[in-house]
């Protein structure tokens, strides 16, 4: 059962992929006057205008996206407060008048206005709207008219249909589409279910009842909530960020482009979390969140982390090094903690030097006790920074369960294993100066230095003076 309700989601949200694809050429190839309705079938008498999404091209290369608001819309296909909250995280404006009111740039719908170029973003938002504030099951109950364009809209929602079963085969039998847990172990089940048909040798629950899942060379935890009314997905992305400030400024600005997913920053790292809904648990909810958190993560590259100020935690990790079957038994994330007494002795001995606090010694104590070799030393502090994001990650989730004991303690072996990682970056800084001392001074230099530019910001430009899509409807009565 929970393979063919797996099949079936993976199918509905393939069709929503490839429709989104489709939709991004359509709205890019858009051209001054070209437009674009989709509405649901099923909507005949919704309203004025009724549920839709509407594209309008105009001008130099801009596009606008509306979605009625209530003034257009039948009073039991009213938006609700939840809805209108969804439209406004997804970037659309809020109406900025009437229907009646005399033009302002704005709309009398909630609205958005980008350029030609930002046509995959647009998709995005008007599938969205569709599936989450429309319920549109499928693309397939989906009308699209155009208006200004000879171009035809037939590949926009014409998709093949399923095959039938063959006569004799035994059709597997129908799964509600969510399903209400009766506990937390329930709901682990529930999420191994859903991510084995994606994941063909899905780890093992550690002991604190996490998956650690490897998505784009991120670790990604995912695991059940505090009473198991969520499932709990955080994903450390950059470590060791030098401009706090500017980080905060770059998280907001990630938190207004990527509406359905939660940046945050702990200390002097940047992280992905998520709460997926598990009363009742929808499998598409959770696979929905990971393919969010997968193409957050495909646009990720080295100059992201130096516009922050830190480190990626992309594709470092303790399979990454040396790999092979002679991996050593801490090769498995999935097994920390235990596992950390199988680490290398000579990166315990550095740990050991900042036990219970201790933070004293000297960068050729650990360039030694690395046999003065780079790669090695690289090798422990790659291990050391998982170690402390693992760490800092189980004090979050022992505090949110109320383990106060618990969580100190989590936090204690991060901060030691932070100051390992400090020591052993030293070292390496040791040794790459031919031994001689390093004063924090130049540290600073060289680290400000090897900074690429922070990337130009897109600029904004002027509302349009334009008649909107909504323009000559009127009230709703």
């Amino acid at each position: 059962m929970a393979d063919a309700q797996t099949r079936f989601d993976q199918d509905v949200d393939a069709a929503w992929r490839e429709f989104r694809t489709r939709l991004a050429d359509h709205v890019a190839a858009m051209s001054d006057g070209d437009g674009l309705v989709l509405e649901p079938f099923t909507d005949e008498a919704g309203g004025p205008a009724g549920p839709c999404v509407q594209f309008y091209a105009w001008g130099d290369r801009l596009v606008r996206c509306e979605v009625p608001s209530n003034a257009h819309l039948a009073p039991d296909r009213h938006l609700t407060p939840v809805d209108e909250q969804m439209l406004l995280e997804l970037g659309l404006k809020a109406p900025s008048r009437g229907p009646d009111d005399p033009e302002d740039g704005g709309s009398p719908a909630f609205w958005i206005d980008r350029p030609g170029s930002w046509a995959d973003q647009l998709a995005v938002i008007a599938v969205r709207a569709l599936r989450s504030v429309w319920g549109v099951p499928h693309p397939l109950f989906l009308r699209a008219e155009t208006f200004g364009t000879e171009r035809s809209v037939a590949e926009l929602t014409s998709f093949l249909v399923p095959e039938t079963p063959q006569a004799g085969r035994t059709q597997a039998p129908e799964v509600p589409l969510a399903v209400v847990p009766s506990g937390d172990d329930h709901v682990r089940e529930l999420i191994e279910s859903t991510l084995h048909e994606r994941i063909d040798d899905l780890p093992a629950w550690d002991e604190d009842g996490d998956l650690v899942l490897r998505i784009a060379g991120v670790l990604v935890f995912v695991g059940v909530g505090p009473g198991g009314g969520t499932v709990d997905l955080f994903a450390p992305i950059v470590h060791s960020i030098t401009g706090r400030t500017r980080a905060a400024e770059i998280c907001v600005d990630l938190n207004r482009r990527w509406p359905h997913l939660k940046f945050v920053l702990v200390d002097d790292r940047l992280a992905i979390v998520d709460h997926v809904p598990a009363a009742p648990f929808a499998p598409a909810h959770l696979l929905g969140s990971l393919e969010t958190i997968t193409q957050f993560l495909d646009t990720v590259d080295s100059s992201f982390a130096t516009h922050l100020g830190g480190s990626l935690l992309r594709d470092q990790g303790f399979d990454g090094a040396t790999g092979g079957a002679a991996d050593p038994p801490w090769g498995d994330v999935s097994q920390l903690p235990d596992a950390e007494d199988d680490l290398p002795v000579a990166l315990l001995a550095v740990r050991d030097f900042h036990l219970d606090g201790a933070t004293d010694v000297a960068a050729s104590t650990v360039a030694a006790i690395g046999d003065r070799n780079p790669e090695q030393l690289r090798r422990f502090l790659t291990i050391s920074t998982e170690l402390q994001v693992w760490w800092d990650g189980e004090s979050q989730t022992r505090e949110a369960a109320l383990n106060t004991d618990g969580a100190r303690e989590a936090r204690a072996r991060a901060l030691e294993w932070e100051a390992t990682s400090r020591s052993l970056a030293e070292a390496l800084q040791f040794l790459e100066q031919g031994e001689g001392t390093d004063s924090a001074g130049s540290r600073a230099s060289r680290s400000s230095a090897g900074r690429e530019a922070s990337p130009e910001q897109p600029a904004l430009f002027d509302n349009p003076d334009e008649p909107t899509l909504f323009d000559g409807f009127g009230d709703y009565s």
